[in-house]
């Protein structure tokens, strides 16, 4: 599915709006209000097609003020950095009938309240909880309700909730109520880029929420039509044992022509305590090798480039 973000046909009451000719045909513009323009970016930034669509020109981060602009930007630029993340999921719901986009009681059935918020919060694959802002205003609030069995990590912010609880959450245009599974695995580009298609997937960006153990595949694949594609696959593994955590990155299964061979993973560990020891492949990394962040509780560990067919294993207490 995929909507036409700032509408497709010129919004609200056509009366003292600017008029504009294409061809012999007199059209009319108004533009969106702010707020609505920035939300509707931000929530089909975790939808399956992303798609700034109309019969009129404002539907552009530029063309609508600082706030709107800035945060639109923003949102694209994440969009474009999920791909990984997005396009492992869009295989998956080729292979399996699964959808991307998964209402709560898909992955909650015996949850009553995952049939109460079917229709103010979702799930982007099985791990990233999506609850958009649809009232007016730069800053609004949404009631989340966060499934027992797992805290719940804003990805912007840090802040955890605990499974099994509603909360309101607020947000200005800057964040999004989005919220990563404990356990659950995020693989997205390290950098912005202004087209994936012409750049290889050499660094890769690893969100993991601590707590509960997860796993995610990465899959990558040459772009031939299904019947003759190649695909490469990469496991990653996340696990908690007492007080050490271990994420395990295993060697990458299948080949095709102009495939990666070398890659930077950065582990983005969330909800994650102050480390007193990191180690990669038994190594102890020196405090300067990795940051923490107190305020978002996030540990931050980059590695250098290896190859993708040899194992990484990162540990920390």
């Amino acid at each position: 599915i995929s909507h036409d973000i700032g509408g497709h046909n010129d919004p609200g009451d056509l009366r003292g709006s600017e008029q504009y000719k294409v061809g012999d045909e007199v059209r009319y513009t108004t533009k969106l209000p702010d707020d609505l323009y920035a939300r509707w970016v931000q929530f089909a930034t975790f939808q399956p097609i992303d798609r700034l669509h109309s019969n009129h020109g404002d539907r552009l981060p530029w063309q609508y003020g600082p706030a709107a602009n800035a945060s639109a930007k923003k949102f694209l630029n994440l969009r474009e950095r999920l791909v990984p993340y997005t396009y492992t999921l869009a295989r998956e719901a080729h292979a399996t009938g699964v959808p991307i986009v998964r209402p709560m009681y898909l992955e909650y059935p015996g949850e009553e309240q995952a049939y109460a918020t079917a229709e103010t919060q979702y799930l982007y694959g099985p791990d990233i909880l999506v609850a958009p802002v649809t009232r007016p205003g730069e800053s609004g609030s949404v009631t989340v309700w966060f499934p027992p069995g797992a805290d719940w990590t804003d990805i912007f912010t840090g802040r955890t909730y605990p499974g099994g609880s509603m909360y309101l959450i607020t947000s200005g245009l800057d964040t999004m109520p989005v919220f990563l599974k404990s356990g659950g695995i995020m693989a997205t580009r390290t950098d912005d880029v202004a087209n994936h298609a012409r750049n290889a997937l050499t660094k890769v960006t690893l969100t993991i929420g601590v707590g509960s153990s997860g796993s995610f595949t990465l899959l990558e694949d040459d772009g031939a039509p299904a019947e003759r594609m190649k695909t490469v696959s990469t496991r990653i593994e996340y696990a908690k044992a007492g007080p050490v955590h271990q994420v395990r990155i295993h060697p990458a299964k299948g080949s095709y022509r102009g495939q990666v061979t070398k890659r930077e993973w950065t582990l983005s560990l969330r909800n994650a305590g102050k480390p007193a020891k990191v180690t990669v492949d038994g190594d102890r990394l020196r405090p300067g090798s990795y940051t923490y962040d107190d305020e978002s509780r996030t540990l931050t560990v980059k590695l250098p480039r290896r190859d993708v067919r040899k194992a990484i294993t990162v540990t920390f207490r």
